[in-house]
């Protein structure tokens, strides 16, 4: 029988005090519950994480996410068997995948400790861990509620959904169901029925979901009895959309990159009273390699745009979204630009699609059309960066590909790809016009990108 529990988790205090230590555990590990002791679980996701994480809070206090899933393999293969339902129902929102195969509750604890994940600001949070503990069932969820109490003292405000210990073994008298089962009783016992449906903690059992009427996982659903199919990702999906919904609304259309975001407020409103002095020509719009016009370009710009009213809109960090932010709040009622130039998606890269980073730039391109109808829009391929064949330039290609895809049908819409100034011939890459983080310009970069934007800055 599928149970909804509601629960204020009063067993908990909220004080968030900092995490059994692994120096401590040592001298204290009799008396202490193992699954409560922080161990780090060392694999190439965990790293891909910890990247995915430094990209989203880097100059940021705090950086909002829609949903934060927290488990192991089980949550983990939402990006290989489940994926195409992850894209379908969290590919539009911004969500974090927070799962590693063969993690306990005690890696996951190390974690959310050690990757910076008190940064983060999720909205809600699902939970499904415990299966892969090798402590009793009284001390797994010991593990579970320490994961609730972290969430909870770090993300006050997010809701909670904490999921039942997914069915394992193929019939009930198997020793890893009868664990699992035991697990699952111990938190029908801790988290009671009975309390307010308001609640941060929302408990769901998928059970009824996977199993036979005699209890047995079927192995066209479980296959090895632990992981499920597509179909069982597409349930679980299914099954706890409608809480998710309560707290983040119905799927949006667009995805985060597409969706406005503020940041770094100072530049905007430094940029916001220039534009409300009107008399502009030309808006050049980007992250940092825009911005540096100013610094490393400023000899160049002064002469390239000599004659010509250019606002320099770049911003250190920008990523699409903070981009579209800017052009949404921006004054622009006294200004009637005639040409605008955008570069923008390289601090997206870490963790976002070239699909929906394309997506960002398109509706960009959106934005300034609906705003100024006869301006010229000029949209600048990523530039290159990186070593020569690496996995930045690879990126590269496959963003400025989607660029192209996304944009082929705006006829209103000019992409220039200046590309060719940065690499050899035979595609290596030129250090000589970067600095040495071979992503920003140096001076002889900048005047290589003005040259090739003289041409376009004539009336």
């Amino acid at each position: 029988m599928k149970r909804y529990v509601f629960s204020l988790l009063f067993v908990l205090p909220l004080l968030c005090p900092a995490l059994y230590s692994q120096e401590n555990a040592a001298d204290n590990a009799a008396e202490q519950n193992p699954a409560t002791v922080p161990e780090q679980h060392d694999t190439p996701y965990v790293h891909e994480m910890e990247r995915w994480i430094s990209y989203k809070i880097r100059n940021d206090q705090r950086f909002d996410i829609d949903l934060m899933f927290i488990g192991d393999s089980i949550t983990e293969l939402w990006r290989s068997t489940g994926k195409d339902i992850w894209d379908q129902y969290y590919g539009n929102r911004l969500a974090l995948n927070f799962g590693v195969s063969g993690d306990n509750t005690s890696n996951v604890l190390w974690r959310l400790e050690n990757l910076k994940a008190d940064r983060l600001a999720p909205k809600v949070v699902v939970i499904m861990i415990g299966t892969n503990n090798g402590t009793t069932p009284e001390q797994t969820v010991g593990g579970i509620d320490a994961i609730v109490q972290w969430c909870r003292c770090h993300y006050p405000e997010a809701k909670i959904i904490l999921l039942d210990v997914f069915p394992k073994g193929v019939s009930p008298d198997t020793p890893w169901r009868q664990t699992v089962t035991a697990i699952n009783k111990i938190l029908d016992e801790r988290y009671p029925a009975g309390e307010t449906a308001d609640s941060p903690v929302v408990r769901i059992d998928l059970a009824d979901k996977f199993l036979d009427a005699d209890g047995t996982l079927p192995e066209e659903m479980f296959p090895d009895f632990v992981h499920p199919t597509r179909e069982g990702y597409k349930i679980w999906a299914e099954t706890i959309e409608p809480e998710i919904e309560k707290t983040l609304g119905p799927i949006p259309s667009d995805p985060p990159e597409a969706r406005g975001t503020p940041r770094e407020m100072g530049r905007f409103n430094e940029k916001n009273e220039i534009l409300k002095k009107g008399n502009v020509d030309v808006l050049m719009i980007g992250d940092s390699i825009t911005h540096l016009w100013e610094n490393e370009g400023a000899e160049v710009w002064n002469r390239i745009f000599d004659g010509v009213t250019a606002v320099n809109l770049g911003t250190g960090w920008d990523r699409t979204e903070n981009v579209i932010w800017r052009l949404e709040h921006y004054d622009f009622s006294q200004v009637h630009p005639r040409k605008a130039f955008i570069l923008i998606g390289i601090n997206n890269s870490g963790a976002s699609t070239p699909e929906h980073i394309a997506r960002g730039v398109a509706r960009i391109c959106e934005i300034l059309r609906e705003k100024f109808p006869e301006m010229e829009i000029y949209v600048q391929c990523v530039f290159p960066w990186g070593s020569d064949n690496n996995e930045g330039n690879v990126k590269c290609n496959a963003i400025n590909a989607q660029i192209r895809q996304q944009l082929a049908d705006r006829g209103d819409v000019t992409i220039l790809d200046l590309n060719d100034e940065f690499l050899h011939p035979d595609g290596r890459f030129k250090p000589e016009l970067f600095r040495t983080d071979r992503v920003h310009l140096v001076p002889e970069g900048y005047e290589r990108w003005g040259e090739r934007l003289k041409p376009y800055l004539a009336p």
